[in-house]
């Protein structure tokens, strides 16, 4: 794609981009540590994550493996079971909070490291690439939501680095392309989607290598991909019926207006939702937030990427393309036509168990992010005075686009790990399992009830894909009964008469 590479990688460069990575964290998530909450919004998917790990600590050093501490989780697979594993060890020293939060820190510190070194694969400025990828709305807005499954995309920038630099033929080091293939089947262990784009990516390199009949690139890429194989391959074994598209696409069934289509909350992003700048306040909302806003400097600079670019031009533009769905949308109102991109791309090996459309376009964000890099180079290049201010000012741009334009906060928000003091009484009673009044319901999070088991370690007669209203007039024999919140209380003394134990948040009615 571009010419004079800089070298793939360098200590004391790596060094440095793990600073500005740390730097970059401070600012993101440093307001919610300091708050002690754990980063991440608490009308996303935090609460429900942060329960897993909590789970995992509680357990280590186990490996992740699924809970029969609710209904219907006994079979239930880790998506992130690397990361996971590695908070449940860092909550032995740094306790839960602290080891999501760690967590949070270290992956924003490597989507910098990862990214300069893809930067540096690919000949363009490593430093653009880190700051523009660590503060690309698609991926922080995972982070918003708290999906660990995403965390890792410093990872898929190191694999592609590996694979691209360590293919070409002025390249005789195959330790490199080895590592890209090993990063490449780590990603499996990290997230089914990052891995599914990580093997798309690897694909579109080996394929490029071919196209320009560099047979040496190919065959290291081979064996590359025989090793992201065979490392991949036990952690994408349990999630079988799910990557066949078995029991998948749960979510919101397409409105006639989203109005919170500048984050693409539902299965797919909005067409007017890479270009249209503006904050999104979703208010109360329990959403998860995928914004696949541009940034108006990163696109300005991938216009001037030119024709040499089309390699990476290409496959951005069909990824952005597929991004939006077989049923597109404008302005959260759906249009009069179908999207026959998506419909095609959508028969691709696995592609049916895509729940979320938008997620795509991390990769397509971090492809557009290469294209602007190499725009920025010719800028740089074509400028007839000294231009060596272009990259500082292209960063700040980038950045003042992310604090002022993108629809997310530059600062994540923070979750409390409050538990109602209600389960303290639970201590008292004989152990059984817990059925739980108030678990759902207007301004209630579905997941907040499973993060706080931590408090009292009994299973949950809960499902947390499908919570439904208790049914009080047939309690299990043994079972403790809780209640959260005012209106939960007073249903539970309408049907049960007087609690064992009450207090302002709730109350608790001992097993029958």
């Amino acid at each position: 794609m571009i010419a004079r590479p800089e070298r793939f990688s360098s200590v004391p460069a790596a060094l440095l981009d793990a600073l500005i990575g740390s730097l970059l964290a401070c600012v993101i998530a440093g307001p919610a540590i300091v708050r002690r909450e754990l980063v991440g919004a608490p009308n996303a998917e935090t609460y429900g994550h942060a329960w897993v790990q909590a789970y995992t600590a509680a357990q280590w050093p186990a490996w992740p493996e699924g809970t029969a501490m609710a209904l219907g989780t006994a079979d239930r697979h880790v998506i992130d079971p690397l990361p996971t594993w590695i908070a449940g060890g860092l909550a032995q020293v740094l306790g839960l909070t602290g080891a999501w939060n760690a967590m949070v820190v270290g992956w924003i510190v490597l989507a910098a490291v990862g990214g300069a070194a893809l930067g540096r694969a690919v000949g363009v400025n490593a430093r653009f690439v880190a700051v523009a990828l660590v503060l690309s709305p698609i991926w922080r807005g995972s982070l918003w939501s708290g999906l660990t499954e995403d965390g890792a995309v410093g990872l898929l920038a190191l694999a592609l680095a590996g694979l691209w630099s360590g293919s070409r033929l002025e390249n005789p080091r195959w330790r490199t392309v080895l590592a890209g293939g090993f990063a490449t089947g780590l990603l499996a262990w990290c997230g089914l989607y990052l891995a599914w784009l990580g093997a798309a990516a690897a694909l579109g390199i080996t394929a490029w290598r071919a196209l320009h009949k560099q047979w040496r690139g190919v065959g290291r890429l081979l064996l590359a991909g025989v090793l992201a194989a065979a490392l991949a391959g036990p952690a994408l074994a349990p999630f079988s019926a799910r990557l066949a598209g078995a029991g998948h696409r749960f979510g919101k069934p397409p409105t006639v207006q989203e109005p919170l289509w500048r984050v693409n909350p539902w299965r797919a992003a909005d067409l007017a939702s890479f270009v249209t700048p503006g904050f999104q306040d979703v208010g109360d909302a329990f959403v998860r937030e995928h914004p696949t806003w541009l940034g108006y400097p990163t696109l300005g600079l991938a216009v001037l990427a030119g024709p040499v670019a089309l390699p990476v031009a290409v496959p951005v533009a069909l990824l952005g393309a597929w991004s939006v769905g077989p049923t597109p949308s404008w302005a959260g109102t759906p249009v009069a036509w179908t999207n026959p991109i998506a419909a095609h791309l959508d028969r691709l090996p696995f592609a049916s168990s895509f729940n979320h459309h938008a997620r795509l376009w991390i990769l397509g964000q971090l492809g557009l992010i290469l294209l602007a890099g190499r725009g920025l180079q010719r800028l740089v290049a074509r400028s007839r005075g000294d231009a060596r201010w272009a990259p500082a000012v292209a960063i700040s741009l980038v950045v003042l686009d992310a604090a002022v334009l993108a629809p997310g906060p530059l600062s994540l928000p923070g979750t409390s790990t409050a538990t109602p003091s209600i389960y303290r009484a639970l201590a008292d009673l004989p152990a059984g399992p817990v059925l739980l009044i108030g678990a759902s319901g207007p301004g209630v999070h579905p997941q907040k009830a499973f993060f706080d088991q931590r408090a009292h370690g009994r299973a949950l007669l809960l499902n947390p894909d499908r919570p439904e209203p208790p049914d009080l007039g047939h309690i299990p024999a043994g079972t403790v009964v809780v209640a959260v919140g005012d209106a939960a209380v007073a249903q539970g003394r309408a049907a049960l008469g007087s609690p064992f134990a009450a207090d302002s948040s709730g109350a608790v009615w001992s097993g029958r």
